[in-house]
């Protein structure tokens, strides 16, 4: 017999800095860029991109929130959380 149990997995957000005017700078964590330069981006020359990331709950790899559609066992993105279904496999 094989019963099923709905895990919930927290989305983790990491703020990306990215520089528009010049493509050779490498981009940077908002925090890594507010400890290096002692200041907020510049609107006008930075962007800021929220990369949304979970814990695969198979194998525990980091996994891209929009790659979850493609994942068997996801069900639905709900707020700040995913949930995917797990089997539990048991003998009676």
């Amino acid at each position: 017999m094989c019963a099923e149990i709905v895990l919930r997995v927290p989305i983790r957000r990491i703020p990306i800095v990215i520089d528009t005017q010049d493509a050779l700078t490498p981009e940077m964590a908002l925090d890594d860029f507010r400890k290096m330069f002692g200041t907020e981006p510049d609107q006008m020359r930075y962007r800021i991109v929220n990369i949304e990331v979970i814990t695969s709950p198979d194998d525990h790899q980091p996994m891209l929130v929009s790659e979850c559609g493609r994942y068997g066992r996801f069900l639905r993105r709900e707020a700040d959380s995913v949930y995917f279904r797990q089997a539990l496999n048991y003998a009676l």
